[in-house]
Parts: C-alpha cells; structure tokens; sequence
C-alpha cells in the first residue's frame, strides 16, 4: 500500500481519545510514534486511502502495538492504541 506522505518526516498528533485510554491500556507514547513511523501496515484492518491500521511488535516488552491513524496531507492522526502480548 502506498501512503501520499514520508511518514518517517511527519508530524504525529494524537487524538484525545488516545490519553484517556493510555493509563487503562498502560502503553508508551514513544513506542505509539514509532509504530505510526515504522510499523507495518495491516491491510486487513485498514480502509485506504486515509484510515491505515500500523502495527510492530516490540521484543523487549513482548508486546504488540496496534494503532488506528488517519492520514492527512502534512500529519498523520492517531485515533485509538491497544497492545497484544506476544507477536
């Protein structure tokens, strides 16, 4: 799937929906912005061309970042984070 931005240069913003549900679902901010700028793209759980699905699997926490963005022309938008254990 091509994406119409660089994501590794975009700016990330973070929909408030995301902080309510960082201390319940106990996820790191940093591993959320690096999932949206390197992670993998589940085309399963994506509908193109703006809502894309990223995950990455983080070993030393042997846990599984999966984030729902909104892709913009000059951001991208986290809307929701949730974590699996394992890959």
């Amino acid at each position: 799937m091509d994406l119409h931005i660089d994501r590794k240069e975009v700016e990330i913003t973070f929909d408030p929906h995301v902080f309510v549900r960082q201390t319940e679902r106990n996820f790191d901010i940093d591993f959320v912005e690096e999932t949206a700028r390197t992670g993998d793209i589940s085309e399963e759980k994506s509908q193109p061309p703006h809502k894309i699905c990223f995950t990455k699997y983080h070993g030393k926490e042997r846990q599984t970042y999966v984030i729902i963005a909104i892709i913009h022309n000059d951001f991208i938008e986290v809307k929701t984070v949730w974590l699996q254990q394992g890959r």
